[in-house]
């Protein structure tokens, strides 16, 4: 099934959320729950940027990301939620250029 422009919207605010300033940061219950909900965007957006021109860069980190989770210590999981959503804008950005062809 293909995203909605709605869909699309919901997850780039994901995005703007986790890539806030450090000084922004949420509390650490909020960036659990963040990252599991770019990890399930991202998910669903893997269908439709997998064959698309550019996909290869932004999928090979998809997969580093989602294999290796969030590392050890105090900002492990702050960071691997901002590498899921930088990874999430990326196919995000593949999006409307595939639907110009």
């Amino acid at each position: 099934m293909a995203a909605t422009r709605g869909d699309l919207e919901t997850v780039a605010g994901l995005v703007k959320r986790a890539l806030v300033p450090y000084n922004l940061k949420p509390d650490d219950v909020d960036i659990e729950v963040l990252a599991e909900r770019l990890l399930d965007s991202g998910s669903l957006l893997l269908a439709e940027v997998v064959d698309l021109g550019g996909a290869a860069g932004p999928l090979a980190d998809w997969h580093t990301l989602t294999d290796a989770g969030p590392g050890d210590g105090p900002l492990g999981q702050w960071n691997h939620a901002r590498g899921l959503a930088r990874t999430v804008r990326r196919m995000l950005e593949l999006l409307p250029a595939a639907a110009t062809r």
